[in-house]
């Protein structure tokens, strides 16, 4: 499983809570709660791996894979 992070962003204009995963730091999602944010993050990670699985991408392993 992907490691997750969500915090919340204080930011003009966002005043929201953004998960990130850690993986692939270009998916990224948001929402009112931390919640929400954790839902989104989900599905952007399953439509994600699901592009992948499709071009033949292989995803890039956990990041707790590589502690020794």
């Amino acid at each position: 499983m992907p490691e997750i992070r969500i915090w919340y962003s204080a930011e003009k204009g966002d005043k929201c809570f953004i998960a990130q995963v850690v993986e692939w730091p270009g998916i990224m999602a948001h929402g009112d709660t931390r919640e929400e944010a954790a839902r989104e993050i989900q599905l952007a990670l399953e439509g994600a791996l699901e592009f992948a699985t499709e071009r033949g991408i292989k995803p890039p392993a956990p990041a707790l894979a590589h502690a020794s």
